[in-house]
C-alpha cells in the first residue's frame, strides 16, 4: 500500500508540473509541450484471467504446545520484578524508593511533593548529586537535604535559593528475575492465573498464523493475476515521477549520511547505480501494472470504494502498518480512504473466487 500511495503522490506532482509549465510557456513552447505529451504512450493493461484461478500455498502448521510454552518463559525471562530491602542502610549505587516534600523558610514549596518515586543513588539525579545525602539512611528514617536550585531550573524565581527537602526512605529497591506465577501474569496482563496466560498466548498465536495464511492465500492469488495480465503500453511520464520519488527519498536518506547518492546505494543498498536505476524503474512498472490491474478488474465488475465500513478502513489501517485507526484517518482523505477500499474490495473478489490449495 507504501508503493500505492508514492505513486499517488507522483501523478499529482507530475500533473501540477504540466500546470505550471502550461501557464508560464510562450506559444512555442506551449506547442512543443503538447507534442512531447501526444507523443507519451499511454498506460493500457489487457487483464488475463482471474477469476477462478487456481493456486498453491504452502500448508503452515497448528500452533504446538512448545510454540506456547516458548512464548511463555519468554516473557518471564525477559521480565524483573522489584523486591523491598528494608533491613540495611542505602549505600552508593542503590535504588531507593522515597517521599519527598520541599520547604523554604519553613514554608512547604507548592508542588514539591512526591511519592513512591524510585531514584539510583549517585545519579545525579537530584539537584546534582543531592541524593547521596541518603547514604547511609535506614528504610523507614526521614533525613532533611539541603539544596540549591540551580540554573536553568523550570521555575525562575527560585533559582539560586536553598530549600531544605524531607526525605523518608521506604526501601531499597531489589531487581529479581521473574517467576511464573500467578502475581506476576496478573502484573503484565489481564490474566488472573498462569492457565489463563497460556491460553491466551495460544489464542494470539493461533490469531497470527491463521492471519499469515491468509496473507499468504491472498499474495498468491493476487500475483497470479498480475502474472496472466500483461501491459500493453506504460505511460513513461507516470514512469519517470514515480521514479523521481524513490530517487527523492534516497537522496534525502544519502544527504542524512553526508553523502552521494551512488556511494548511498553502493554502502547500504550493495548495487551499482546501473542496478539501482533498473530497480527502481521495475519498481515503478509493477506499481502502474498493480493499479491498472485493480483499476481493470474493478472496472469490469463495477466494484468501486463508495461507502467504507468501519471493518474495512480497519483493514486497511492494517495492511498499511498504522498502530489505530485515527492515525490511518488523520493521514487519508475521503478520496484516499475510497481507493483504499476499492483496491481491498477487488482483491477479495479474487480471492473469493479462487480455487487455493495447500500443500
Amino acid at each position: 500500500m507504501m508503493l500505492k500511495k508514492l505513486a499517488a503522490m507522483a501523478a499529482v506532482i507530475m500533473l501540477a508540473g504540466t500546470a505550471v509549465l502550461s501557464g508560464c510557456s510562450s506559444e512555442g513552447e506551449a506547442s512543443q509541450s503538447a507534442s512531447a505529451a501526444a507523443e507519451d504512450t499511454k498506460n493500457e493493461v489487457k487483464l488475463g484471467e482471474y477469476k477462478g484461478i487456481a493456486v498453491t500455498v504452502e500448508s503452515l502448521p497448528d500452533v504446538t504446545d512448545d510454540e506456547v510454552e516458548q512464548m511463555v518463559q519468554s516473557s518471564v525471562e525477559n521480565s524483573t520484578v522489584s523486591g523491598q530491602i528494608t533491613d540495611r542502610a542505602v549505600a552508593q549505587g542503590d535504588t531507593v524508593n522515597v517521599n519527598y516534600t520541599g520547604y523554604m523558610d519553613d514554608e512547604e514549596i507548592p508542588d514539591s511533593s512526591v511519592e513512591d518515586y524510585n531514584m539510583l543513588i549517585g545519579s545525579g539525579i537530584f539537584f546534582n548529586g543531592a541524593e547521596s545525602g541518603l547514604v547511609g539512611v535506614m528504610p523507614g528514617e526521614t533525613v532533611d537535604i539541603s539544596v540549591t536550585y540551580p540554573e536553568g531550573y523550570p521555575q525562575e524565581d527560585l533559582v539560586g535559593k536553598t530549600a531544605v527537602y524531607k526525605v523518608t526512605v521506604n526501601y531499597i529497591v531489589q531487581e529479581e528475575q521473574a517467576q511464573l506465577t500467578d502475581e506476576f501474569v496478573a502484573s503484565i496482563s489481564d490474566c488472573e492465573t498462569v492457565d489463563e496466560y497460556r491460553q491466551m498466548i495460544r489464542e494470539a498465536l493461533e490469531g497470527s498464523r491463521e492471519n499469515e495464511r491468509e496473507m499468504n492465500r491472498r499474495n498468491a492469488v493476487w500475483e497470479q493475476v498480475l502474472e496472466n495480465a500483461q501491459v500493453i503500453s506504460y505511460s513513461q511520464a507516470d514512469i519517470d515521477a514515480i521514479v523521481g520519488e524513490y530517487t527523492s527519498y534516497d537522496e534525502a536518506a544519502a544527504e542524512d549520511f553526508g553523502i552521494s547518492l551512488e556511494e548511498y546505494v553502493q554502502t547500504y543498498q550493495d548495487m551499482t547505480m546501473d542496478e539501482y536505476n533498473s530497480s527502481v524503474e521495475e519498481l515503478a512498472q509493477n506499481e502502474i501494472k498493480n493499479e491498472l490491474v485493480i483499476d481493470a478488474i474493478a472496472e469490469a465488475e463495477s466494484i468501486t470504494g463508495a461507502d467504507i465500513t468501519d471493518e474495512e478502513m480497519e483493514r486497511c489501517a492494517q495492511q498499511q502498518g498504522y498502530e489505530t485507526l485515527d492515525d490511518y484517518k488523520n493521514d487519508n482523505d475521503a478520496a484516499a480512504m475510497e481507493e483504499d477500499a476499492k483496491a481491498l474490495r477487488v482483491v477479495d473478489f479474487v480471492v473469493n473466487q479462487a480455487q487455493i490449495t495447500e500443500q
